[in-house]
């Protein structure tokens, strides 16, 4: 019970930090989320319970200032974080570098996904995220 209230209050905080100081580092007005990347690296050393959870907290939160198409940041990191945890036991100790790329990849590809939603459902996005999000 407590690890749950541990993870819910680091995430308010990384959510804080993700509206009020992280856009002063924009670049082109895209950048990353710190929220996001956090759990992405948790759940990438965690179980799948944790990734669900941490998912869902995240995703809620990231959904919350995103005007269109409510939930889709939850499901997105649901399945991203599942599929992280999954990869998280496969690594090997040792490998500093390969876990941030791991988690670059998957930004990449959340911010893939995202541009093709949109752009299925005629919402104008910003494709120069696609590369400056992930570094």
């Amino acid at each position: 019970m407590m690890r749950k209230v541990v993870i819910v209050i680091t995430a308010l905080l990384l959510f804080l930090i993700d509206q009020t100081v992280i856009p002063f580092f924009a670049i082109n007005g895209s950048y990353a989320s710190v929220l996001f990347t956090f759990f992405a690296i948790f759940a990438l050393m965690s179980d799948y319970e944790d990734a669900v959870l941490t998912g869902l907290i995240s995703g809620l939160l990231q959904d919350l200032y995103f005007p269109y198409g409510f939930g889709i940041h939850t499901l997105l990191n649901i399945m991203l974080f599942l599929g992280l945890s999954r990869v998280g036991k496969t690594l090997k100790e040792g490998k500093r570098a390969l876990p941030l790329l791991i988690v670059s990849l998957a930004q990449t590809l959340k911010t893939v996904i995202l541009i093709a939603i949109f752009s299925i459902l005629g919402i104008s996005v910003n494709f120069t995220s696609v590369m400056i999000i992930p570094l």
